[in-house]
């Protein structure tokens, strides 16, 4: 509720800050849409326009939770920037983190900090640009957006770089290079390289400074960068007094600049003709320090004029006197203009050198060279203490994620455990339910194999008992017998060797189709037979068990054709249909009769054969008799 009234008061102050004149712009109706205004903000070209629109846009935002709240607020920072009107532009920055806060925008809240840290950095506050850039930082570590958070690194360098703090700066640069891609943030990815290289020249480690140096070019993306890493390379030779590499540099970015580009002209050229002057100070480069002072002076570069008033200071400390006191307080007045405290201290040390240790300078160069001091240390202090106070807050809540971590692994244990125990049942009841299914399956095997060794043991006493018994009586009674006893004696001889016959052993090896197909053609003499699909039954891995009940119950639809349909043409199919071995009996006889399907012992064998291994099968009467039966495999 506390934003909600921060929200009234912050729009009542804006509604007494604001112009309350009348909407006048011809092309424009009046209204109450706050995206109406918000629209015409993005088509106008006049900066103070835009801030005009986005001040009516929000004087019509009702709710703290209006989602173009925070949108108009982000647009009012970025152009009061632009129109240096920093005040105003950190006023609706802190705005911008209060309504994204409430909104729970961390994104939003992330933009309101960043933005903070822009702002600080034209108003020369490093420290505050730190603090605000690290703070972004952790928000956008919250959402996971490595790259964003990078580059707030990258900012926290810089800042501590221009603060002096060359330790912290290489910690903050290199966090950002693990980060950063190479190939998608190449411009980032070579600042940071000239963060590190500038924090070890400034160290005097100007060897580890090249290599760096090095690396920030080779990810360079524009020309302008190339340019300026080229350019730091020089002032290291230089640094080194090496002349002759950084004066054959500075000639060589001199050709690839812009006529144009007079600040850029300006930097190298300058750059060029102190290093010249330095490896011979015997020439004079006095008109090519002024032409340069010239072109910083005609295109407004007032950081540019720091350079050249130094130089031409120090160009004429041996030479004039009077010119080099000249250009040495214009170079702190503009350091004093540009707000830069490190270039104070740097031109009044170098006015007390020319002075002969003239005692106002030397007071003010004391003071605020102690001042400048204070402040570096101060903000080492203060940059270390905002990374100590995050580091034990971190750990703080590793703590207490490592306590809930131990409660989540004691509860994941329970539930392990009573995972564990519902398996464990799960796998006995399964285990149960596989033996007995097993045995069952066990037992239908044994049941198939004790039938199929009973059948073979009656044939085998039938052979040879009964029929050769049989045989031996029709020869001694042969000759005194009349023949139509003596055929009689045949007629039970041949049946007594049918019946031997069909039960005799089965060969279930490789010769398994052979022996069955010969069987079939056996058992009839005038019937055509015509088997179709024997070479899926041989390419088919049966069971023994199965094939002995297709073996048998093939042989009993014979013998019940023989004995009852007088059929001239049998059909015997073979087929795969999904999962099941298919075969389609049918003959041309004439029928088993709609009552007498099952009433026969042979077709209720054959079905009882079927059941016997979990197949399925059918009869159909009609013109003939048909038969289909389904065998899984």
């Amino acid at each position: 509720m506390k934003h909600f009234y921060f929200f009234l008061s912050f729009l009542f102050f804006l509604l007494q800050a604001c112009q309350k004149r009348k909407f006048n712009d011809e092309n424009l109706k009046p209204t109450d849409s706050v995206s109406f205004f918000y629209e015409n903000a993005k088509k106008t070209d006049s900066l103070p326009q835009k801030v005009s629109f986005y001040n009516k846009g929000l004087r019509q935002v009702k709710q703290v939770s209006d989602t173009l709240l925070p949108v108009l607020l982000d647009h009012k920072i970025y152009y009061h920037n632009r129109l240096k009107e920093y005040d105003s532009a950190l006023f609706f920055a802190d705005s911008l983190q209060r309504v994204a806060s409430f909104q729970k925008d961390t994104n939003r809240v992330a933009l309101a900090f960043y933005r903070k840290a822009v702002i600080n950095r034209y108003l020369d506050n490093q420290e505050a640009v730190f603090k605000n850039a690290f703070e972004a930082r952790q928000r956008y570590l919250q959402l996971g957006d490595s790259t964003k958070a990078a580059r707030r690194s990258l900012e926290m360098a810089i800042a501590q770089s221009r603060m002096n703090d060359y330790t912290g700066s290489q910690e903050s640069a290199t966090e950002a290079l693990r980060f950063l891609d190479p190939d998608k943030d190449r411009e980032y990815f070579s600042s940071a390289f000239n963060v590190i290289a500038i924090s070890y020249r400034e160290q005097g480690f100007y060897r580890d400074a090249l290599r760096e140096y090095e690396n920030a070019l080779q990810s360079a993306e524009h020309l302008e960068d190339s340019l300026t890493y080229q350019n730091n390379i020089a002032l290291v030779y230089s640094d080194q007094k090496e002349y002759k590499k950084a004066i054959a540099i500075f000639e060589e970015i001199l050709e690839k600049v812009p006529e144009n580009n007079y600040n850029s002209r300006a930097r190298y050229l300058e750059n060029l003709s102190f290093t010249r002057w330095q490896r011979d100070p015997e020439i004079d480069i006095s008109s090519e320090l002024h032409l340069v002072l010239e072109w910083r002076k005609e295109h407004n570069d007032y950081s540019g004029l720091l350079g050249s008033y130094e130089h031409l200071s120090r160009f004429y400390e041996e030479r004039d006197k009077a010119k080099a006191l000249n250009f040495a307080e214009k170079w702190l007045d503009a350091a004093k203009e540009n707000n830069s405290l490190n270039v104070q201290v740097a031109a009044l040390k170098h006015l007390v050198n020319l002075n002969g240790g003239e005692q106002g300078y030397v007071k003010t160069y004391i003071r605020l060279n102690d001042s400048l001091e204070s402040a570096n240390l101060q903000a080492k202090k203060t940059f270390a203490k905002i990374r100590f106070d995050e580091e034990r807050k971190q750990q703080q809540i590793s703590q207490l994620e490592a306590l809930a971590v131990k409660q989540a692994l004691r509860n994941q244990r329970i539930k392990s455990r009573n995972y564990l125990l519902i398996f464990l049942a799960i796998l006995l009841i399964g285990i149960a339910i596989f033996i007995i299914y097993y045995n069952k399956q066990k037992y239908k095997k044994e049941k198939i194999k004790n039938i199929y060794n009973t059948e073979a043991r009656i044939s085998k006493v039938i052979h040879d008992e009964l029929a050769n018994d049989l045989y031996n009586i029709m020869t001694r009674l042969e000759p005194g017998l009349p023949v139509a006893e003596i055929d009689k004696l045949e007629e039970i001889y041949t049946r007594t060797r049918d019946i031997s016959r069909e039960n005799t052993a089965i060969s279930t090896d490789k010769n398994y189709v052979d022996g069955l197909v010969a069987t079939l053609f056996s058992s009839i003499k005038k019937t055509k037979v015509i088997i179709k699909g024997r070479e899926l039954l041989e390419n088919e891995k049966l069971s023994e068990e199965k094939k002995i009940v297709i073996y048998r119950v093939l042989q009993e639809l014979m013998v019940n054709m023989k004995k009852h349909s007088e059929a001239s043409l049998v059909a015997i199919i073979f087929s795969k249909e999904n999962n099941f071995l298919k075969i389609n009996y049918s003959d041309n006889g004439v029928g088993s009769g709609k009552s007498g399907k099952k009433s026969g012992n042979g077709l209720q064998n054959v079905e009882n054969r079927i059941f016997s291994v979990n197949g399925h099968i059918t009869f159909e009467n009609g013109n003939g008799f048909k038969v289909e039966i389904r065998i899984p495999v």
